[in-house]
């Protein structure tokens, strides 16, 4: 298997494009909804948690840097364990695209296909990253490093447009009110985001130049968090945290307000376009970890056999994962965060197992020799 293919500057960009996507797309009204005014500091918080955890991870990862963990974590728990450790991230991993792939599907039905079955829209997508999980985990990256150019050009002519309709008056809000509730709820919804960092320990053979890859994931983590608070801060201003918290979609709400000339009322289908394939990159990236991580728990060479059936079992998924966008709404909001805690420590105890394991055995090659 060919690794060492994927550069720290693509790794950066695409986790500003993995984090920006879900951010700004579906997750942007619970937050301001828990946290009001202190959501940029709640998403500077998360950043730095995160930055705290990119740090644990690659000292994992860096310990065997040419293995993958579903093959070398046998060597560090008990081989049971080990394997309902990878199931469990595999689960997670599948899940996660399922309930990726939900958001997006009720986003189009409500707001550009209400006739639409859902059904359909899954199968749709279910084959695109099928075909994209064959490729292989490359081809996401150089993706991502071709688009984040074209996403940082239609974000600055969101917010140059946008200028003119923000009410700056609010601005102090943003210094006067805090509540440290706010601050605790938010933080912990935002934080598991972030922290799903942890996932890109499963491809860590792929990465060239390894020395570098926490300096790309700190400077991701910073970049993403700054495009974040731009987009919160701009939401804010424009709209207040009631009428947000109250909106289904507000990045489609705050796109809509441009208007560049009479003949062209709003940039909605453009700038929604480009945000598709953001969500379309991250469905995936999940999409395909899940795919990777039970070939090697199996033992199989390639993946790509996998990748049908999975998509298949992906879309069933999605379709009847909630009856409505309420219900998975409220998931989101109350279940989820502690569920990806779980998953997202897993390699926290690797390296915390590693760790007592080495000690463990230099204390005893001390003894001997003594």
């Amino acid at each position: 298997m060919k690794t060492n293919t994927i550069t720290p500057n693509q790794i950066t960009l695409f986790l500003i494009i993995y984090f920006l996507s879900t951010f700004i797309g579906f997750f942007t009204v619970q937050l301001i909804n828990n946290a009001q005014y202190d959501s940029l500091l709640v998403i500077c918080i998360s950043g730095l948690v995160g930055c705290i955890y990119a740090f644990l991870c690659v000292k994992l990862a860096n310990r065997r840097p040419e293995e993958f963990i579903v093959h070398y974590g046998k060597e560090i728990f008990p081989n049971w364990i080990h394997l309902f450790l990878m199931g469990f991230i595999f689960f997670f991993c599948l899940h996660a695209c399922s309930t990726l792939l939900k958001e997006y599907a009720n986003f189009l039905i409500q707001v550009y296909l209400p006739e639409t079955p859902e059904w359909a829209i899954g199968t749709v997508f279910g084959i695109v990253i099928a075909i994209t999980a064959r490729l292989g985990i490359v081809t996401l990256f150089r993706a991502a490093q071709g688009l984040f150019y074209i996403i940082l050009l239609a974000l600055l002519i969101n917010g140059i447009f946008l200028g003119k309709e923000l009410n700056f008056d609010r601005w102090i809000a943003f210094v006067t009110n805090h509540t440290f509730p706010g601050i605790l709820k938010g933080s912990y919804f935002t934080t598991p985001f972030i922290g799903e960092l942890g996932l890109f320990v499963f491809i860590f053979p792929f990465f060239t130049k390894k020395n570098k890859i926490l300096k790309s994931f700190v400077w991701g983590i910073i970049f993403a968090c700054l495009l974040i608070l731009t987009h919160i801060a701009q939401l804010l201003l424009l709209f207040g945290p009631n009428l947000v918290s109250h909106l289904t979609f507000p990045m489609l709400e705050m796109v809509r307000f441009i208007r560049i000339a009479n003949f062209i009322e709003n940039l909605d289908p453009l700038l929604i376009a480009i945000w598709s394939t953001m969500i379309y990159l991250k469905i995936s990236f999940f999409f395909y970890l899940s795919a990777f991580i039970l070939a090697q728990i199996f033992r199989l060479k390639d993946h790509r056999p996998l990748t049908f059936s999975l998509a298949a079992i992906t879309v069933v998924t999605s379709v009847r994962l909630s009856e409505n966008a309420a219900d998975l709404n409220f998931f989101m909001e109350t279940t989820w965060p502690t569920y990806a805690y779980f998953a997202e420590s897993i390699p926290i105890l690797y390296l915390l197992m590693d760790t007592l394991r080495r000690f463990w055995k230099k204390k005893a090659i001390k003894k001997a020799e003594s």
